[in-house]
């Protein structure tokens, strides 16, 4: 990455920073439902997890924008990320137009985890 020019690390840190901070504020807003799956999916203590989650989701996605240690940020967002997809977002369960949903939202917090892999560069 010595190569870049500091403008594209900056705008790559941004924009999965800025993903990470989007789906934490998301997650408040969808606070009902978000707690409601996560009763669905039998997942220990809604409140407090969705809490943590959003919580870290805000501000690992800060850490990132901002620079502050980023190659640690991603690190941990990793094993977050492909816990959360696999949990929340099992399409393998589903049919039809809810299949495709978490398909498509699966692929999406793939495709973050390989930006994050990227960011350990």
């Amino acid at each position: 990455m010595e190569g870049l020019p500091q403008a594209l690390i900056f705008l790559a840190h941004s924009l999965i920073g800025c993903y990470f901070v989007f789906f934490g504020f998301w997650n408040i807003y969808h606070w009902a439902p978000m707690t409601k799956t996560m009763v669905d999916h039998q997942l220990p203590w809604p409140f407090l997890t969705l809490s943590f989650i959003i919580g870290f989701q805000i501000i690992a996605g800060v850490m990132l924008v901002f620079g502050i240690l980023v190659k640690l940020t991603a690190l941990i967002l990793i094993p977050f990320v492909l816990a959360i997809v696999l949990l929340l977002h099992p399409f393998w369960k589903f049919k039809g137009e809810l299949r495709k949903q978490h398909m498509a939202l699966f692929v999406t917090n793939l495709t973050m985890c390989l930006g994050a892999l990227l960011l350990l560069i």
